[in-house]
């Protein structure tokens, strides 16, 4: 049997180990099933919002007064009829929906309980590794704590790589599901309301003509609102942006964008490029331009500023971006305050995504400084 076998303090390590790596498990498979549950509440949510909208119709319909004469007369009953088993369907579906908030609840107590006992783990496990380096190495203090660090850092890198991953999943099963919720809610719902419209418009020019040009009004208000719809879910799908245009052009007019879009905000820009022959791959430039609008989105947003400064160095083998405004500043825990699926964790995971280094700050005074960069690989 060796020394290491025989000391307690390797026998404690590997114990600490294991029930880290088991914590570690449990808290990502609760993530998981959390997101699963968070999907099926997107879901219920727009099977009541079209019951309740297609609810409404049949009421319009059941108590509008009509002449005798009307070809609806005879549905009156039948309407309200169908509109009472849409409210029994949309209070079984709200009733399900609480019962998945609260085990959603109960899931993220679950969570925060468990990433603290991986954060409580990690700790010991890094205090037991300086003791065992303590005991099995003579040399000097200095070399004690460099070998201490490393080892550690290695440890913190492969599970902050494993949690970021999974973010990472989380954040594009999430905007999937965001412009999925939005076609559905905003385009599919809409075009089935326009629908119904339809056949009551119909059956209004023979009893209600006044009626009839509010329900022409109406669809006519509901067409721009889809196309409206229509236009945001390109913009999250980054249609817009055209990575076969040169970057520093695709910057520009990213820029003059925001500049029209709020006069009031003075931004001093530039953007320095060492070649204008550059080959940029085509998802840095579609990344560079989400991460900027991603700033300038929350400067508009949150910061009250009326002062951008804005300075973009590309070259061909490193994109570096500075951006300062005037405003309120930031909170140190910024983070801890945004929901996981804000733009800032989005821009965190990103920068991770390309190697890359952030750098976030702010005060009163000197507003909010944003300061990121990250290497051109190919």
């Amino acid at each position: 049997m060796t020394n290491e076998e025989q000391n307690p303090l390797s026998i404690i390590e590997e114990a600490n180990s294991k029930t880290l790596d088991y914590f570690n498990k449990t808290y990502l498979d609760n993530l998981e099933r959390v997101q699963k549950l968070k999907t099926e509440l997107f879901e219920l949510d727009i099977q009541i919002e079209t019951l309740q909208k297609t609810r409404e119709l049949y009421t319009y319909q059941g108590e509008d007064r009509r002449n005798v004469f009307s070809p609806l007369s005879d549905m009156r009953e039948a309407s309200l009829s169908r509109g009472n088993q849409l409210a029994e369907q949309i209070k079984a579906l709200e009733e399900a929906k609480e019962s998945l908030e609260n085990r959603i609840n109960q899931l993220e107590e679950a969570i925060a309980f468990y990433r603290e006992q991986v954060d409580m783990l990690s700790k010991a496990g890094k205090c037991i590794h300086t003791i065992l380096i303590g005991k099995d190495d003579n040399t000097n203090s200095s070399s004690e704590e460099q070998d201490n660090g490393i080892e550690f850092i290695e440890t913190a890198d492969q599970e902050d790589s494993t949690l970021h991953n999974y973010t990472m999943l989380q954040l594009e099963d999430y905007d999937r599901l965001r412009c999925a919720t939005s076609l559905n809610r905003n385009v599919k719902e809409e075009l089935i309301s326009n629908l119904n419209k339809l056949d009551v418009l119909k059956w209004l020019l023979h009893s209600d003509v006044g009626r009839a040009m509010v329900t022409l009004n109406e669809l006519h208000n509901s067409q721009e609102n889809i196309l409206k719809s229509l236009d945001r879910v390109l913009f999250q799908l980054d249609y817009n942006t055209d990575p076969k245009q040169p970057i520093w052009d695709q910057v520009d007019k990213l820029v003059d964008a925001y500049q029209k879009a709020h006069p009031e905000c003075m931004i001093d820009y530039s953007c320095d490029c060492t070649e204008h022959e550059l080959n940029i791959p085509s998802v840095i430039t579609t990344r560079l331009i989400a991460m900027l609008r991603e700033i300038f989105n929350n400067i508009f947003k949150h910061s009250n500023a009326n002062k951008i400064t804005a300075k973009i160095f590309i070259s061909s083998r490193l994109i570096d971006v500075y951006v300062n405004d005037n405003g309120v500043g930031i909170p140190e825990d910024y983070l801890d305050r945004a929901a996981w699926h804000s733009g800032l964790h989005k821009l965190h995971e990103t920068i991770y995504q390309l190697d890359g280094k952030l750098q976030i700050e702010g005060d009163l005074i000197s507003g909010t400084n944003v300061r990121f960069s990250f290497p051109i690989k190919r």
